[in-house]
């Protein structure tokens, strides 16, 4: 009987193993289809759909210079509609990146947008983002939520330039 009990117990451990790897299986495997790409050391766009918003609208002595850019994401791919002064506005597919900071289901992140600059362009892959978060904690990489309104980049209190920049963001994966 001490060999059947002794059996029994192996196999409850054999079972409790296979329930904790598989379970740890499960939390790395949840976002291999990430990978290392040139837009990003680790890029998991391929998973999410949703909208990342810029709002932009520096003030100069001349008067605001508005720009805004809404960029439409359907499993990774990246539709864009910009808008900027009073130029027409123009569509095209963009690029898109979310960079995680490992492969659990939680963690920093930031989210990135390469839109064209002018009606017919494309954007390239050597271009600054048009549109570019912050490093931000997500409590659950599935749901990707945020907005900061920042200093404008081209600000120049010398030059009497100033204003705001607001970007917005809803993914799901």
């Amino acid at each position: 009987m001490a060999g059947l009990s002794s059996c029994s117990g192996l196999l409850a451990l054999a079972l409790a193993l296979e329930g904790h790897i598989s379970l740890a299986a499960q939390a790395t495997t949840s976002w291999s289809g990430c990978k290392t790409d040139n837009l990003s050391n680790y890029n998991c766009a391929s998973y999410y759909s949703g909208t990342i918003t810029l709002a932009s609208e520096p003030k100069t002595p001349n008067g605001v210079e508005s720009r805004s850019i809404t960029a439409t994401v359907t499993a990774g791919r990246v539709s864009c509609r910009v808008k900027q002064g009073t130029e027409p506005v123009y569509e095209g597919a963009g690029l898109f990146a979310v960079e995680h900071a490992n492969t659990a289901n939680a963690g920093e992140y930031t989210v990135k947008v390469w839109c064209p600059t002018a009606s017919g362009g494309r954007p390239s892959r050597d271009d600054a983002p048009a549109i570019d978060s912050y490093e931000r904690q997500a409590a659950n990489y599935g749901v990707l939520e945020g907005k900061e309104t920042h200093e404008h980049p081209e600000a120049d209190a010398a030059n009497g330039v100033t204003g705001t920049e607001t970007i917005t963001w809803a993914l799901r994966r």
